[in-house]
């Protein structure tokens, strides 16, 4: 008789999936300061001052990819802070996205409870060959929960040069050291 040992690949570490997805779910709140009054931050970022906008900035990372759908996004709010102007956001993924992917986690993860009951049901009144059908109704459910996590992981990897593009942007835009040195010289 042969025993076989299962184990997990060397190359796959389920720490940083799972730190992966949580990160992926929360994004980050960015919060910087700028000594540009709010109407010159406003116009330096968006080349326009519309007051009635409430100096909201948002900005999506460029799509890279046509079948993917894992764009971050940053959006926030231009604040007076008295000595200049604050940005207060947030950088990640877009709401909506993140409901269509809690109701397709919710679909699956539904399907296999549902094929689990069955399946223990069904095995239970009827002996083990019953059981089939919810068996492979809770396999199918399994599979798509799997899928659907997977592919937040997968996502979230992909994107992580647009989020620290996106965070290097607006950190930029908020430091503008041509108005520090223009500020200077004008006063």
């Amino acid at each position: 008789m042969i025993d076989t040992v299962w184990s997990v690949p060397h190359n796959v570490n389920m720490h940083g999936w799972i730190t992966d997805l949580l990160a992926a779910w929360r994004g980050e709140y960015i919060t910087l300061s700028s000594p540009m009054p709010i109407e010159a931050a406003s116009r330096w970022m968006s080349g326009d001052n519309p007051p009635e906008s409430g100096y909201v900035i948002r900005r999506s990372a460029a799509k890279l990819n046509t079948r993917s759908t894992w764009r971050p996004v940053l959006k926030g709010r231009l604040l007076s802070d008295g000595s200049g102007s604050a940005f207060v956001g947030f950088l990640g993924w877009d709401p909506a996205l993140k409901v269509l992917t809690y109701c397709l986690f919710g679909i699956f993860t539904s399907i296999f409870l549902i094929g689990a009951a069955a399946a223990t049901i069904s095995a239970t009144d009827e002996g083990w060959r019953a059981g089939m059908t919810g068996l492979a109704v809770a396999g199918f459910g399994l599979f798509g929960a799997f899928t659907s996590l997977a592919s937040v992981v997968i996502g979230y990897r992909e994107t992580l040069n647009q989020r620290e593009y996106l965070r290097s942007w607006i950190t930029g835009q908020m430091k503008a050291p041509w108005y520090q040195g223009r500020e200077k010289s004008d006063g």
